[in-house]
């Protein structure tokens, strides 16, 4: 079957531009040839969950328009599917962004690369045919992030390559299935950052050097897109008249100074990397563990759907790769321990406090018994709890995790507020003195 995600742009950011046709993006997502890691680890999905990545970006930067209908297609299986929908797209009249991933397999009887999905297979000339009906004039951009079995590569390395004849792409081919991602991501933070000083929207030729300096050199690269096409929004126009925020380098657990009322995070730039080089220290890494990379590029995914308002699809991201970290490294793992705190964040600003306190108290509790009372992160992380329990609205809540939290306060008091948890159990219970 054929996932499907149909989402609607709000057009807030369109409305910064000039009023214009609708725009849609397309996002077919096939299957990931034989790589052992992917990120979220199921069958079907390419490796590190492409749809996913680009929900980490608003649809009306990725198509400059006033409003931006976005329909994924994820593990995507059914080929007769994909192609209705590619063809409705190509009928829509206004700009067009398709995203095509997966990996490519030779087609035995007639030699052609076919997009595989998993229960069938997609010849790319099909593919082709469909989105050459579109006009001319049309804005429209295929955008491609590919791997492709070895029989494949060489007829596409052929200057023009036929991968793109015809069409208007933007492709990245790489013979390594598990590096199906790295194109996209770095075009998707290419657009984050935006352009200073260019216009309002941007043509992929001025993404092009960024993008390809980060894609290793065995990458096959097919640019047959029209020059001079703004087709991406400009996002460091809009930031250019917000004020300068100092840029924060945030700590191993990315643990702030515990504020009045609830905690606050930044944890855009989690140092894995470290995280993973003193995990190596203690115990060898096993030959499939995730790489540091794929929960930094799920972590930056999850931080900007909170940071969108969209809470409810963050929390799930959430809870979802935490689930993925303890099955991988276990419970109390670092990396585990990194992710539960990221779910109590995004639990935290969708305003379920007691889910976040009780994420925080769990970290807390793990170092505790792995790093004592007297460690930064395991203060930082009981004050955090506490901060989100006193945050609960519901009384009856607040009093139901009131032992917990304060039986965590009696391992890693607060030296500077003691008492603290006891007197405000004290007021939820009415009592003049905790129990």
């Amino acid at each position: 079957m054929t996932g499907e995600t149909l989402a609607p742009g709000d057009g807030s950011l369109g409305r910064q531009a000039q009023s214009g046709p609708r725009g849609r993006v397309l996002v077919i997502e096939g299957g990931a040839g034989q790589s052992s890691r992917r990120f979220p680890p199921r069958v079907g999905r390419p490796a590190p969950g492409l749809s996913t990545i680009i929900a980490a970006i608003a649809p009306q930067v990725l198509l400059a328009a006033d409003a931006v209908d976005t329909v994924h297609l994820t593990a995507a299986t059914d080929a007769p599917g994909v192609l209705a929908h590619l063809r409705a797209s190509v009928r829509h009249p206004g700009p067009l962004l398709i995203h095509i991933g997966g990996h490519l397999v030779r087609d035995r009887r007639t030699g052609g690369a076919e997009l595989d999905l998993g229960g069938s297979q997609l010849p790319w000339a099909s593919v082709a045919e469909e989105i050459r009906l579109r006009p001319a004039e049309a804005a429209t951009l295929v955008v491609a992030d590919l791997s492709a079995e070895e029989a494949v590569l060489p007829p596409l390395r052929v200057v023009p390559s036929p991968l793109g004849a015809g069409l208007p792409l933007w492709a990245a081919v790489n013979p390594d299935p598990q590096q199906v991602g790295t194109f996209t991501r770095a075009l998707i933070e290419a657009l984050h950052g935006g352009r200073p000083g260019a216009n309002g929207t941007l043509t992929p030729e001025e993404l092009h050097q960024q993008v390809h300096s980060v894609l290793r050199p065995e990458v096959l690269l097919v640019v047959t897109h029209a020059p001079g096409r703004q087709i991406f929004r400009n996002t460091a126009r809009r930031l250019e008249a917000a004020p300068q925020q100092p840029v924060l380098v945030p700590p191993p657990f990315d643990t702030p100074p515990l504020p009045s009322t609830a905690p606050t995070a930044h944890l855009r730039t989690l140092d894995l990397d470290e995280s993973a080089a003193e995990a190596e220290e203690e115990a060898p890494v096993a030959e499939e563990e995730p790489a540091p990379d794929d929960y930094r590029v799920a972590i930056s995914v999850i931080v900007a759907a909170a940071d969108a308002g969209e809470h409810t699809r963050a929390v799930a991201f959430a809870q979802e790769l935490e689930d993925e970290a303890v099955a991988e490294h276990g419970p109390h793992a670092e990396v585990a321990l990194r992710v539960r705190q990221v779910h109590a964040h995004v639990a935290r600003l969708a305003g379920q406090q007691a889910d976040a306190a009780e994420l925080y108290r769990a970290v807390a509790l793990s170092l505790l018994e792995t790093r004592g009372s007297d460690d930064p992160e395991t203060t930082q992380a009981a004050a955090n709890a506490e901060a989100c329990w006193r945050a609960i609205e519901d009384d009856e809540e607040a009093r139901r995790l009131g032992p917990d939290l304060l039986a965590l306060r009696r391992d890693v008091p607060d030296a500077s507020r003691p008492g603290s948890v006891e007197r405000h159990l004290a007021r939820l219970t009415g009592s003049l003195t905790s129990s």
